[in-house]
């Protein structure tokens, strides 16, 4: 590694050591020519002790990421278990009313939220499902900057409190699923918390993508669809 006239020094070290971890174990004269003041020793020492630290906090730093990356598996283990009891409860259902039932009620329970709320179109939904869960085309695709994603974040209206959730309080934060019949945006469904930080932007939406996905095709599905 040679040494630029514009480098730093220290940085030119540091980058050398790099490259050669093993330099003063390889060449242990090199000691000799270094300056450690009057008490050489006490300074190797110091130095040895300091490297101690270092690596000890090192070491902490990647026990605690590991039980971090422990901790997401554990939970995306519970995930992936609680959206297969809801996908079978949900085909076993008999009826619209009991698909429905099923829906919320496995929501709240499986991804323990405050508030479970679903809208369908009334264009396509009028008499096959009860009115409160009906709301106009136009309504449910002003929930979403896009059609395609998931939204999260704060509840921006209180109306939307009210209109989605009925009167849950104090629900600080929440998830908007899009429902589709193929490509087609049909509905949408809504998990609300009171933890503001259960729903934010850039978290992992893969179950709560597969959710919508689950919902959307035995909710715009034919057998659900008869009169």
């Amino acid at each position: 590694m040679a040494q630029t006239d514009q480098q730093d020094p220290v940085e030119y070290l540091r980058g050398l050591l790099r490259e050669n971890p093993r330099l003063f174990r390889d060449h242990p004269e090199l000691l000799e020519e270094l300056d450690l003041g009057p008490d050489a020793e006490a300074t190797v020492v110091a130095l040895e002790h300091a490297r101690g630290r270092r690596l000890q906090r090192k070491a902490s730093d990647l026990e605690g990421e590991l039980e971090r990356l422990v901790g997401m598996a554990r939970d995306n283990d519970r995930l992936a278990a609680h959206l297969h009891r809801l996908t079978v409860d949900l085909l076993a259902c008999a009826d619209r009313d009991e698909l429905v039932h099923t829906l919320l009620e496995g929501v709240r329970d499986n991804f323990r939220v405050d508030a479970v709320g679903l809208r369908v179109e009334r264009e396509d939904f009028a008499g096959r499902l009860d009115a409160r869960f009906l709301a106009s085309r136009d309504w449910i695709r002003e929930r979403f900057v896009t059609e395609d994603r998931i939204s999260l974040g704060e509840l921006p209206d209180p109306a939307l409190v009210g209109a989605l959730y009925g009167e849950e309080a104090a629900l600080q934060s929440h998830a908007l699923v899009p429902l589709r019949h193929g490509s087609r945006l049909f509905g949408l469904l809504g998990l609300a918390s009171r933890d503001p930080q259960r729903f934010v932007a850039g978290m992992g939406t893969t179950y709560l993508e597969r959710l919508g996905e689950l919902a959307g095709v035995l909710l715009a599905g034919p057998g659900w669809r008869a009169g």
